[in-house]
């Protein structure tokens, strides 16, 4: 006698490779966010390379040394306790999220406080009582405008990150996250690693390298 058998359930639910669909949506915004600060970087290179002397005649020379320096400092070690957040997350101890995460709030927050002395030392300086003979006009010469463009691009992304992170310690209070679901705080990290990075090496070439002559 023949017997029925019932067809094979069919599971709908796709599956993912590992690497999920949002850290995946991360790393082609960064791969697009390289491109603009490429797109930055070669067009100081170009100008560096067809203007002799570098920076032009009349340049305020801008020292590496305090503010910048002292913001390195700050934005690097936010890299490092944004990581221990993470790490904390990952391992399920919230109390070491959420206060690692709050610090990395504050040193960002921080940095764009140094920035924007900086900025007000260079574009106004009448305003915070500094030395006139430090300014130096956005519109000045190629070196000024690229340099503040660069920077305060910069910048704005550090601010983006900040939301970022705000939202992600926002969420994890409303307890959104877990040590299985984390891929918000994941690539919010990564972001804040890569502007991390572009700083370096905005240090390095429009900061050390004018300084040092290099």
């Amino acid at each position: 006698m023949a017997v029925a058998t019932a067809p094979a359930q069919v599971d709908n639910v796709p599956v993912y490779p590992r690497q999920s669909p949002q850290m995946m949506g991360m790393y082609i915004f960064l791969a697009s966010e390289v491109m603009f600060f490429g797109t930055l970087f070669g067009a100081y290179f170009y100008l560096l390379g067809s203007h002799q002397p570098w920076p032009p005649p009349g340049s305020h020379p801008v020292d590496w040394f305090p503010i910048p320096f002292v913001n390195t400092i700050i934005l690097l070690s936010s890299g490092a306790t944004c990581h221990i957040a993470h790490l904390g997350i990952q391992r399920d101890n919230r109390q070491r999220f959420l206060v690692w995460m709050v610090i990395t709030i504050v040193l960002g927050f921080a940095f764009e406080v140094g920035q924007a002395c900086e900025f007000l030392e260079k574009l106004a300086p009448s305003w915070i009582g500094a030395d006139p003979s430090l300014g130096m006009a956005f519109n000045a010469n190629p070196f000024a405008t690229t340099f503040f463009t660069m920077t305060g691009f910069h910048g704005l992304h550090v601010l983006g990150g900040l939301v970022i992170l705000c939202i992600l310690l926002w969420r994890f209070q409303k307890g959104q996250f877990s040590a299985r679901h984390h891929v918000g705080i994941a690539a919010g990290s990564i972001y804040w690693h890569f502007v991390d990075l572009v700083w370096v090496f905005l240090f390095a070439v429009l900061y050390l390298a004018i300084t040092l002559k290099v």
